[in-house]
């Protein structure tokens, strides 16, 4: 069997083929990398929502934090956008009156009887109106057209969350433009989406099993 990561199949999604090739010479890449800014403000979002934090405590942290990179005038200015964004991205979490049920867990879904689908759920909130899973952007993209999300969307209600898919909503938080967005993707579309992604493992497996022999 081999793994897959769920944060690389928009990119393996164009030519499966050669991914699979890559994976066969050992050249797919390693997950992981060095933990840079926008990684430390989401680890002081998650003490916050899981009251490890004040928001206070967390800013003070966050500049702490940021003394381990280089004192230039481009990463200053980057880290005191950084430290407002979060701050704004705080109170717009409040003012949803969400409650934070879940935080990344590490995904194993067999997609195929040779594939598995591996990675990290993104977090899981809820309010009055139901379910809502979220990673945090620092810009705007079409989330809408990657397979992760509606793949999240499918994945947490049957191994995670115990509610209906039309309970669910998937989506980001742009920290450019502080907003969140979110979607139900149907019954269908997940059908739909699922088989899609399924067929792009499938392909996956084929040349990395080719190029093996």
């Amino acid at each position: 069997m081999i793994s897959i990561q769920c944060s690389k199949l928009e990119s393996i999604r164009s030519n499966p083929a050669a991914y699979g090739q890559l994976l066969a010479d050992g050249n797919a890449g390693k997950p992981g990398g060095s933990h840079g800014m926008f990684a430390y403000v989401q680890d002081m979002a998650r003490l916050v929502h899981v009251n490890e934090l004040t928001v206070t405590d967390a800013v003070k942290e966050l500049h702490n934090k940021f003394i381990r990179f280089a004192p230039t005038n481009e990463n200053k200015t980057k880290q005191a956008n950084l430290v407002e964004q979060f701050v704004k991205y705080c109170q717009q979490f409040d003012k949803q009156n969400f409650e934070f049920i879940d935080g990344n867990r590490l995904m194993k879904w067999d997609l195929t009887p040779d594939t598995r689908l591996t990675g990290r759920t993104p977090w899981v909130v809820a309010n009055e109106n139901g379910y809502f899973s979220f990673i945090l952007s620092e810009t705007n993209f079409d989330w809408r057209s990657q397979l992760r999300f509606p793949l999240f969307q499918h994945y947490l209600v049957n191994n995670t969350i115990e509610c209906d898919i039309r309970e669910m909503q998937v989506g980001i938080f742009s920290m450019s433009s502080n907003s969140f967005e979110f979607k139900n993707f149907s019954d269908r579309e997940l059908s739909l989406l699922v088989k899609d992604a399924r067929s792009i493992c499938t392909t996956v497996y084929t040349e990395f099993i080719k190029r093996k022999k």
